[in-house]
């Protein structure tokens, strides 16, 4: 078979050669790093590098936590942003979050007192949805030549525990009961002259009934008031009863 490309200028040659022969193959753009690898007591310091003129962003997003507060150590090399406010960047950040964090190099900023390394320190503060919060560390590194990813994503590696939603109606209904009949024995108590409103035990018993309304349970409220679950349990009797109130049975 006759060779068409013997006689044809190289410049010619090479242009017929298909671009994906050419081309290598593209690195990743995501990196991957399982949540107990970057937080927990099991984490090992993951180093994340940052490239000049390629940006790195750091996702929170596939675990669904917000990131509530961030710190990094030197901000001579890098600089951080979000995509929301948080408390510490951001002036008037009334409702602190993100999901993302966004790191660049630039060129050394000789800051006093920080001495001049290769490598700082991003500690990452998050929130789940439940209230608990969690602490993430990470090795940020300058580096040269080809960056090999454009995105750091943070996996969820462990199943969270299923929690059945509470019947918060239902409590506050049960609790404001108990204030109510608490604050009924009490006026029993002050009526049969078993107590008065200049009372130090009287104090006490509208502290309790404060942490009732609070949020507090009864045992929890109990133990701030200094107030026993006896005391406690007299009152509803006598809200509830006529019966104790014909005996004049003191406290």
């Amino acid at each position: 078979m006759k060779n068409f490309l013997i006689g044809i200028p190289l410049a010619l040659a090479v242009v017929c050669v298909p671009l994906s022969i050419i081309a290598a193959p593209a690195a990743p753009v995501v990196r991957t790093i399982k949540q107990t690898q970057a937080s927990g007591q099991g984490a090992i310091l993951q180093t994340i590098n940052v490239w000049n003129g390629h940006g790195v962003a750091i996702s929170f997003y596939e675990l669904g936590e917000t990131i509530k507060k961030v710190w990094l150590d030197d901000p001579s090399q890098i600089l951080l942003d979000t995509d929301g406010c948080l408390e510490g960047l951001d002036q008037n950040c009334s409702n602190p979050g993100a999901g993302l964090i966004h790191l660049r190099r630039i060129e050394r900023v000789n800051i006093p007192g920080i001495p001049q390394t290769s490598t700082t320190l991003l500690t990452v503060v998050t929130q789940l949805s439940s209230g608990e919060r969690k602490t993430y560390s990470f090795r940020l590194a300058t580096s040269n030549g080809t960056p090999k990813y454009s995105q750091v994503t943070i996996l969820l590696d462990v199943a969270r525990e299923q929690t059945a939603p509470k019947p918060q109606l239902q409590s506050l209904v049960k609790t404001q009961q108990t204030i109510n009949q608490i604050r009924g024995g009490i006026v029993v108590a002050i009526k049969s002259g078993w107590m008065n409103q200049q009372d130090e035990l009287h104090q006490r018993l509208q502290k309790l009934i404060g942490y009732l309304q609070a949020g507090d349970d009864i045992s929890t409220a109990t133990n701030k008031a200094s107030v026993s679950q006896d005391l406690v349990n007299k009152l509803i009797a006598l809200s509830n009863s006529s019966d104790n109130l014909t005996q004049g049975n003191g406290l």
